[in-house]
């Protein structure tokens, strides 16, 4: 394995001067900004500078043999996940049989909204087993079940600097909107003039990452440091001790991959007093789900930010969240748009669309 730096005056130059020499097969280390020094030792404007890893023997090839195998093992996975779906309904199928007439409609529509059958047979039943049905009405039975799917639900936490400095970190699978999440709660906070706040990222292995949020971090004013390593968290953490609140991006990573998962465990483990946040995508079907959430068992607590609601068909997936993991749940974004698109979970109309009869069925 050989390592070699790229200079340009911008992450693109610098980027296309790598691939030019080294080809799609190198391996970004790092990316950070030096600076050069002009005449009279005057520094002149600060370069970009890449740290590649490459090998143009054995190594490529295994790297080659490694992306088959990773591959065929997604395709397993996905096979599994089939199946899995598969005995899921039949089973959901045979068990509604044993669910009282008057509350086997809602279970319908439960699922229809997105909700695992498992999870709404599981709910139904207890109301059932707790509960005598034969003498009340339709609309009585469903506040019934309203009421049983907000106390499952709970109250939702904000983000609150309640000890100085608050760290908070985001973590979350990649492409699932920690960055933008990030500016999103980070920009109405300064709006609101509430916060001092201060920003670091650990996601250098994506330049498109650390620029977005430099703009962010430029458009609101707020210090932004690019952590690479443990060493570089700690010290920022402690130049950032006189802020209200630290958000802390973190590189997106594969719940498939153990490597990255561990790595992750190590930087959480290198601030002692913190929050975490676990961002997961609305779009997702159960069975991924749960095997993310699975992956990020090693946490001791956390609090839960769904993403990409306005392009989920339904909302069952908040009440699935909550039955995996029993998190409280913070807020929820719809878009791009910041800071706009994003709010404070709503249970109640989280519920009242988990109720809702779809006209099209």
């Amino acid at each position: 394995m050989k390592i070699k730096k790229f200079v340009g005056h911008t992450a693109y130059e610098a980027m296309l001067k790598m691939k030019d020499e080294l080809g799609s097969d190198a391996v970004i280390l790092s990316t950070k900004t030096v600076k050069e020094k002009g005449l009279f030792g005057i520094f002149k404007k600060p370069l970009v500078e890449i740290t590649a890893a490459y090998d143009d023997n054995k190594a490529a090839k295994s790297l080659l043999l490694n992306s088959y195998d990773d591959k065929l093992m997604n395709l397993n996975y996905e096979l599994k996940e089939l199946k899995s779906l598969v005995l899921s309904l039949t089973k959901n199928k045979e068990n509604s049989v044993d669910l009282s007439p008057k509350l086997k409609n809602f279970h319908n529509i439960m699922v229809s909204n997105g909700v695992n059958p498992d999870i709404s047979m599981k709910i139904l039943k207890e109301i059932e087993d707790e509960l005598n049905l034969e003498n009340k009405d339709y609309k009585t039975i469903k506040r019934i079940v309203k009421y049983t799917l907000i106390e499952k639900l709970g109250n939702p936490k904000i983000i609150e600097a309640d000890v100085k400095p608050k760290v908070i970190f985001f973590v979350g699978s990649t492409g699932v909107g920690k960055t933008t999440t990030l500016a999103k709660i980070a920009a109405n906070y300064v709006l609101e003039n509430r916060y001092n706040i201060g920003l670091i990222t650990l996601d250098t292995y994506r330049i498109a990452a650390v620029d977005q949020l430099k703009v962010y971090a430029e458009i609101l004013k707020l210090p932004l440091e690019v952590a690479y390593n443990k060493v570089d968290l700690i010290k920022f953490v402690n130049k950032f001790s006189d802020k209200d609140i630290i958000f802390i991006d973190t590189a997106g990573r594969s719940h498939n991959n153990f490597e990255q998962i561990e790595e992750l465990k190590e930087i959480l483990n290198a601030v002692e007093r913190k929050e975490v946040f676990l961002i997961i995508d609305a779009t997702v079907d159960y069975n991924v789900l749960n095997s993310i959430i699975n992956r990020y068992s090693f946490l001791d607590d956390y609090s839960i930010i769904v993403t990409k609601i306005d392009e989920a068909k339904n909302y069952g997936i908040f009440l699935n969240i909550k039955s995996i993991t029993d998190k409280e749940f913070s807020y929820f974004t719809m878009g791009q748009n910041v800071p706009e698109d994003i709010n404070i979970v709503n249970i109640q109309e989280i519920v009242e669309k988990l109720l809702e009869e779809n006209i099209n069925d």
